[in-house]
Formats: C-alpha cells, sequence, structure tokens
C-alpha cells in the first residue's frame, strides 16, 4: 500500500494544486491530511473543497481548531489570530462541517497520525526537539513504530531502536528512508503551505509499506501568485513575504 501524508496546508491553493497534480501521477491508495488546512493563506474554502474529495482521513489542526471555535487563540500570534477571524468568513457550511468532524489523531495497525504531538493530541505541542520525539517513541512503544506529524512545519524523520541500543532517537533528513522493522519512526512531513525549513518548496511524504520505504517529494509553486492573493485580500503582509523565504 502507498500512503500519501500531506500537512499545513494553510489555505495556499497554488501549493495545493501543485500537490494534487503529482498526486494524480502517482495514483497512492490513501491520502492522509495531518491537519491545519486552513489559516494564513487566501484560499481556505478552495483547499477544504479540494482536499474533501482526495482524503481518507483529515486530522485537526490547531488552526482548524481555532476556526471551530474550540480552541482559544490566546496562544497565537497577531497574524495568526487575523487570520483566523478572517478565515470564518470564507467557509461553506460543508467546509465546517467537514473541519469540526476531524479526529485529533488516526491509528492503522502500526502507524499513528496526529497534528502535533500525539501524546497529548488537543494541546497540539510541537514535536521538534529531542526530548518531544523521546516523548512520543516512549509513550507508544509497545502500541505504534510509525509516527507522522505535522505542525512544525519542518521536514525531518528520527528513528530510535525498539530494543533501547541507542538512547537517544537519530535524527535524519534524507529524501529516501528505508524502514527497519526493529526500529521505530517519526516523521514530519513538512507543510505543502508554509514551509519553514528555509526551502520554499511544497512538501509532502509518501510511504510504501510493501517496500518499507518512506519519501519525501518538494516541489515548486508559484508563490508569487499566492503571496499576492494574501496581500490583496487584507491578511497581514508578513504572511505573505515569509513563503519566499520559507520561514
Amino acid at each position: 500500500m502507498r500512503i500519501a501524508v500531506v500537512a499545513d496546508v494553510h489555505g495556499n491553493l497554488e501549493a495545493l494544486n501543485v500537490v494534487l497534480d503529482d498526486l494524480k501521477k502517482s495514483s497512492p491508495d490513501t491520502v492522509i491530511s495531518l491537519g491545519d488546512v486552513v489559516g494564513y493563506g487566501a484560499n481556505p474554502q478552495e483547499c477544504c473543497e479540494l482536499l474533501m474529495e482526495i482524503v481518507n482521513v483529515n486530522i485537526m489542526g490547531n488552526h482548524d481548531a481555532a476556526v471551530m471555535g474550540v480552541l482559544d487563540t490566546e496562544y497565537f500570534n497577531d497574524e495568526a489570530r487575523y487570520a483566523v477571524q478572517w478565515t470564518k468568513d470564507q467557509l461553506s457550511s460543508a467546509s465546517i462541517s467537514w473541519l469540526g468532524s476531524s479526529p485529533h489523531t488516526f491509528s492503522d495497525n502500526n502507524m499513528l497520525f496526529s497534528h502535533g504531538s500525539p501524546v497529548n493530541p488537543r494541546d497540539f505541542d510541537y514535536v521538534v526537539s529531542t526530548g518531544d520525539i523521546e516523548a512520543v517513541f516512549y509513550t507508544f512503544k509497545d502500541i505504534h513504530s510509525l509516527f507522522f506529524v505535522g505542525h512544525s512545519h519542518r521536514r525531518f524523520s528520527a528513528s530510535k531502536s525498539l530494543s533501547g541500543n541507542d538512547y537517544y532517537p537519530v535524527g535524519d533528513i534524507s529524501d529516501v528512508i528505508k524502514i527497519n522493522k526493529k526500529r521505530q519512526y517519526l516523521f514530519s512531513v513538512g507543510s505543502i503551505g508554509q514551509p519553514r525549513d528555509m526551502d520554499s518548496t511544497t512538501s509532502y511524504g509518501m510511504l510504501d509499506t510493501d517496500k518499507r520505504i518512506y519519501s519525501v517529494k518538494r516541489l515548486n509553486y508559484d508563490i508569487r501568485t499566492a503571496s499576492e492573493k494574501i496581500i490583496k485580500a487584507g491578511l497581514p503582509r508578513w504572511l505573505a513575504y515569509r513563503l519566499m523565504i520559507g520561514v
């Protein structure tokens, strides 16, 4: 089985369309979205409509939850808070219903999918440090061995021996990773709509469960148009500028 894992579209229609065109060519068996379909970008409604058609599971992201009114935006920065309020007025009732029905995690056999850390998924904690990764591996050691997260907008992977021979998880930024049955793996798939790893190209992951290979796909898209639409919509200009530099 081939599973495409996408995350953090954030209303960026230009980036999403490029990824969807690529998925048409690769024809995965399943598409899973790790949430934050909306927020920041100028086309939240269009992105919801497209993803509703192709994803098998959509996980609740913190921006999705904020738009639904089930997460306080007090800890959001000013730009993110403004975008949440603006986004609320752009969504149809069908999109709101779809986002609101999204689970906080999804599991399938040895795999666990979440927006942020699955340890306390409703808290939307980031997974960025060794300690964050270690907590995921330790909490689910006897339950799951493959973890997929978004939220940080950074693409990376980490692994750890199930036998405990290596105490700290080993990080990896390879584009293709061969999965060893004797190890746990965490894949931070990066962001489609707002990458923050100093690479402005859109990012998503593909898992081949038969070949036991996880691969990362980075694609160029029309950043200028996506940025101009953000400014034209009256959203904070920083949300447009950061697309160009990948932060």
